[in-house]
């Protein structure tokens, strides 16, 4: 199974992102955009694996002093990995309590066999993939924000070119 651990999105809040998803995809030229029921924040992509109790294990550690926080969609920004632009929509509000899941996440997967994560954490919705635009600046980000009160445990698979993003594990807090 191809998992990754993420925060949800409202609803309202998927459909905000969308707004300023399609702003984007106005604006660019090419690029594979993500379909609005897939937004979120990933916290950690673990790749093929089926280890789902060590896994829900880690995810319980994270999360076992955490209280509710609100995070604030951002701005519209973009990062180059493999020649390839990824275009993102950033998240702000209370960074320290996300980042202190993801560390403890981190700390708690390693623990448990997992190889560290590979890049930096940075807190984003992703848009598009492969993605070709110029200046963002006049694209609308509508203000919007939401609880985090879980952390989500999702199976990726494509289904006839789509990819579907399904919930194994909730973690509450």
């Amino acid at each position: 199974m191809r998992l990754f651990i993420a925060v949800p999105l409202p609803k309202d809040v998927q459909r905000a992102v969308y707004v300023a998803e399609e702003g984007l995809r106005a604006a660019s030229t090419a690029g594979r955009f993500v379909p609005a029921g897939n937004f979120h924040v990933t916290l950690r992509f673990l790749g093929e694996s089926n280890r789902l109790a060590d896994i829900a294990a880690a995810m319980h550690e994270a999360v076992k002093d955490a209280r509710p926080f609100l995070l604030r969609l951002g701005t519209l920004g973009s990062f180059t990995h493999g020649g390839a632009r990824t275009s993102f929509l950033s998240v702000t509000g209370d960074l320290d309590e996300l980042n202190r899941i993801h560390e403890t996440l981190e700390a708690a997967l390693f623990e448990y066999g997992f190889a560290g994560g590979k890049v930096r954490f940075t807190p984003h919705i992703t848009l598009a993939r492969a993605v070709e635009h110029g200046d963002l600046s006049s694209i609308r980000v509508p203000n919007a924000a939401f609880p985090v009160r879980s952390i989500v445990l999702f199976e990726s698979t494509n289904e006839n070119g789509r990819m579907v993003y399904t919930p194994i594990h909730t973690e509450n807090f």
